[in-house]
């Protein structure tokens, strides 16, 4: 390295006495002269170095941070003499097709460029036009099925208090939710957010309507989507779906502090990989969009999401390529001061995005998008036990008109006990097609009659108007007494629901129906 050195002070001797002597510069030209011929041949000498490293003639620098200034030198100067041929091809090519001398061709510079550059921009605009022909649709394609809301926009009429029965799953999730608005004091002690959190429960317990709730209550945005949205007929749709909503959800994170992205039925975009999807039968599917690009685009993306912007990425390293090219210090001081000359380290960004899916199939999803760190957190919703149950008939109720001696005690408790196994969906579903019932009698609020005609519709189906023989409704009365009175003797612990002769939608001719007089208690 020393040798290096000593051959660059021998170049600038000898480029100051030339410039001096020879050409009349004066000495403070001929310094400046000096300074450039002794940064190029330093710099050669640098890319000579590297090329024997790179071939392994000679053995790297033993430190990381010198073979890390040297290589930034190489590559620096490289790309010095290739800017600096451009010029000089330029004035070659003038000289040698049109004839004009060095001072003629810089005089015309002006004129070729303006040429150039009109040239450019009509090229560029063809470029465009043709690149949102083609790729407009698939963009505009990509935004099916995915909708972003900022805070105070979502009217879905839905709050937190209103996702009944499921209590730990929604004091867990507010937990969660607080420390996105406003945990930077829990971050600052060590702490790490929630990246990615899954709700799993069977059809109709509340995980959509606890999203809807969290939209209309929450002061960061929400992107919602579907996981079927994210399906495209062509290769890569799906990644460029995943990637197009995590740039978004990192924009509104930096205006607002934070973003939720929500996406529902995640198990259509996170199935698990399987190694049975080679042969040609494979490749078909993958050119059609069979492939599961969208999955790997977000695991990546919920790995990744907190590097350093590109843009910033690439003007620290322009900066800091350029010092080590031009030979200054990385370090300066005096008396025990010392100041950097280079950029630091940019600092990871937080965005402070928040992924929350929601499927009734977590058995299938990908092991990797359900480790620690992506949905690693798991937050179980459970079909609702019969004081939940009362919970959920006090919210719908109070939503629907209906006949006052509904709201007793023992129809609230008997209501609980004849909807055992229903979720809160068909609760929901049950109350409004009771009130349909009512209204169709000319009634605005229904009873209790109504209600159990909507729920033996739902549970059983419709009636189906057959007319039966006196006979056979008497022998099809015996046989459901039969029914009755066997499980009044062996099944203590039932009590009878309904007990009819009318054929619904299931096949059989009558049904008794009956639910436990115990409450049922769901452990994990």
């Amino acid at each position: 390295m020393i040798i290096f050195w000593i051959f660059t002070l021998f170049v600038g001797a000898s480029a100051f006495a030339f410039s001096l002597i020879g050409l009349q510069l004066g000495i403070g030209l001929s310094f400046v002269y000096a300074i450039v011929a002794m940064l190029l041949a330093r710099g050669i000498l640098s890319i000579v170095r590297r090329r024997l490293i790179v071939a392994e003639r000679i053995a790297p620098e033993p430190d990381i941070l010198q073979r890390t200034v040297e290589t930034n030198r190489a590559v620096f100067w490289k790309r010095a003499i290739v800017v600096a041929l451009v010029p000089i091809a330029y004035l070659t090519v003038a000289y040698t097709f049109f004839g004009l001398a060095p001072e003629d061709a810089l005089v015309a510079l002006p004129d070729f460029l303006a040429l150039a550059l009109t040239q450019l921009i009509y090229l560029l605009f063809l470029l465009g036009a043709n690149f949102m022909l083609f790729f407009g649709p698939f963009y505009l394609y990509t935004r099916i099925g995915k909708t972003m809301i900022n805070p105070d926009d979502a009217n879905f009429g839905v709050n937190m208090g209103d996702v009944r029965g499921q209590k730990s799953a929604v004091s867990e999730m507010d937990r969660i939710l607080r420390l996105i608005e406003h945990g930077r004091l829990f971050t600052k002690a060590g702490g790490k957010r929630e990246r990615g959190v899954l709700m799993v429960g069977p059809p109709g317990t509340g995980k959509t309507m606890l999203a809807k709730a969290i939209a209309s209550s929450m002061h960061v945005p929400i992107f919602i989507a579907n996981g079927g949205s994210f399906a495209g007929m062509f290769l890569g749709i799906d990644a460029l779906s995943v990637y197009l909503m995590v740039r978004a959800a990192r924009k509104r994170a930096k205006v607002w502090g934070g973003c939720v992205v929500f996406i529902d039925e995640i198990d259509a975009l996170g199935m698990r990989r399987s190694g049975m999807q080679g042969g040609a039968m494979a490749g078909m599917g993958g050119m059609m969009g069979g492939g599961q690009l969208g999955l790997n685009m977000l695991l990546v993306l919920m790995d990744g999401i907190d590097n350093p912007g590109w843009i910033s990425r690439q003007l620290r390293s322009l900066v800091n390529l350029t010092l080590d090219g031009l030979f200054l210090p990385r370090v300066i001081g005096a008396n025990g001061s010392r100041l950097m000359l280079r950029i630091r380290p940019l600092k990871a960004p937080n965005y402070n995005i928040l992924f929350i899916g929601a499927t009734n199939r977590a058995s299938v999803l990908d092991e990797a998008l359900t480790r620690p760190g992506r949905f690693g957190r798991q937050i179980t919703f459970l079909m609702p036990n019969r004081e939940a149950r009362k919970d959920i008939a006090a919210l719908y109720f109070d939503k629907k008109q209906h006949d006052p001696s509904l709201d007793t005690a023992e129809r609230r408790d008997e209501f609980a006990r004849i909807t055992e196994g229903r979720s809160p969906a068909d609760i929901e579903q049950v109350l409004s097609l009771a009130l349909l019932y009512a209204f169709e009698d000319g009634r605005t609020a229904f009873d209790w009659k109504d209600m159990r005609e909507a729920l033996g519709n739902v549970e059983s189906g419709l009636p189906i108007p057959i007319e039966y023989s006196d006979r056979d409704k008497v022998r099809i009365a015996r046989h459901e007494l039969g029914h009755t009175v066997a499980s009044h003797i062996y099944q203590k612990d039932h009590g009878h629901v309904r007990l009819s002769v009318r054929r619904r939608a299931d096949p059989r001719l009558g049904e008794i129906s009956g639910r436990s007089l115990r409450h049922r208690c769901a452990t994990r």
